[in-house]
C-alpha cells in the first residue's frame, strides 16, 4: 500500500515536471475612442414599389390574347432562351414555371407552382415548333399555345379554355 502511494507521487510529480511555463502574453492598453460627428437625422423617402411587369388587361380579364395576326412574322425561339423560371399568367392569375431541357414526354420537363387552375397545374412538358411554344401536359398533349410577343414574353392562349396566357421574366 505505501508502495502504491509513493508511485502516485512520484508519477504525479514527474508529469507534473514535464509541463512547460509559458508567463502570460503581455496586457495591451485599449484604444482610445475616436471623436464621432453626431448623426444626423432626416425623414426618409417615401417607399418606392419595385417595377414589376403586369400582366396585360385582356390576360388579366380572362379574354384570349390576340394571337399575332401572322404567326410567320413572329419573333424567333431558341430553346435555351425558354430555360429557367417565369411568371405565368392567365386569367387573373399568376403562378410560377420552371422549363428545363430534361427530355420528357412530347419534348422537355416544364413544372408550375402555385397555379388554380387545373389547367395551368397539368403543364408539365414543352417544345417549340417553328415559332410556337407549346406547353404540354404529362401525356404530351397541348395545354397551351404561344408566340414571343417581346423580349422575355411570350402571349397566347390556353387550347381547352381558350383563354388568354403569357409568361414573362422581369
Amino acid at each position: 500500500m505505501r508502495i502504491t502511494a509513493t508511485v502516485s507521487v512520484f508519477s504525479v510529480l514527474a508529469l507534473a515536471a514535464c509541463g512547460s511555463y509559458a508567463p502570460p502574453p503581455p496586457r495591451i492598453a485599449p484604444l482610445a475612442p475616436q471623436p464621432v460627428n453626431p448623426v444626423a437625422s432626416q425623414a426618409l423617402p417615401a417607399p418606392v414599389a419595385p417595377a414589376m411587369p403586369q400582366p396585360t388587361t385582356d390576360v388579366a380579364m380572362g379574354q384570349p390574347t390576340a394571337m399575332p395576326a401572322n404567326p410567320a412574322a413572329a419573333a424567333d425561339v431558341r430553346k435555351a432562351d425558354l430555360i429557367g423560371g417565369w411568371t405565368l399568367a392567365s386569367a387573373g392569375e399568376t403562378c410560377q414555371l420552371s422549363m428545363n431541357l430534361t427530355t420528357w414526354s412530347g419534348g422537355y420537363r416544364a413544372s408550375t407552382r402555385g397555379c388554380v387552375s387545373d389547367e395551368l397545374k397539368a403543364v408539365g412538358a414543352w417544345d417549340v415548333s417553328g415559332k410556337e411554344i407549346l406547353l404540354k401536359d404529362s401525356s404530351g398533349a397541348v395545354v397551351a399555345r404561344l408566340y414571343a410577343a417581346a423580349p422575355n414574353r411570350y402571349s397566347g392562349q390556353t387550347d381547352v379554355s381558350k383563354r388568354g396566357v403569357q409568361f414573362f421574366r422581369g
